[in-house]
């Protein structure tokens, strides 16, 4: 059973209060740490709205490079398994594995690894980036 509000929510809420009720209320000189808090929020916020899907969809996309047998022998649950598997790929990156052939695959991969991370911390910039 859920409860309303779920995390993001209340993330929500908390930002909306900061922004809307409390910064006013900050002399000049504490309104941009203020700011900074607010958009804190804001990336735990979308965070916890996505941050199940894109873990699954990058655990997808390295099972396509690995194999799903490689990908899920690494660990015993989703992030250990991300973790360790990204891991291997920073490693293999660097050794020249994917030189070549693989390179396009391997090319994509990063990009949407990218694009997750902007969405989550960098909406805006992955909108006027034209990278969606």
């Amino acid at each position: 059973m859920r409860h309303n509000p779920d995390a993001a929510g209340l993330l929500h809420i908390a930002r909306q209060t900061l922004l809307n009720e409390l910064l006013e209320l900050l002399p000049e000189e504490r309104r941009y740490a203020m700011r900074m808090a607010a958009n804190a929020l804001a990336i735990a916020a979308r965070e916890a709205e996505t941050a199940d899907v894109d873990l699954v969809e990058e655990l997808r996309l390295l099972s396509e490079l690995y194999g799903e047998d490689e990908v899920q022998a690494a660990g015993a649950n989703l992030h250990e398994r991300i973790a360790k598997t990204n891991k291997r790929f920073a490693r293999d990156i660097r050794d020249g594995i994917f030189d070549g052939a693989c390179a396009q695959g391997v090319q994509a991969l990063l990009m949407d690894q990218v694009r997750a991370r902007l969405r989550i911390s960098n909406p805006g910039y992955l909108k006027a980036a034209d990278l969606e």
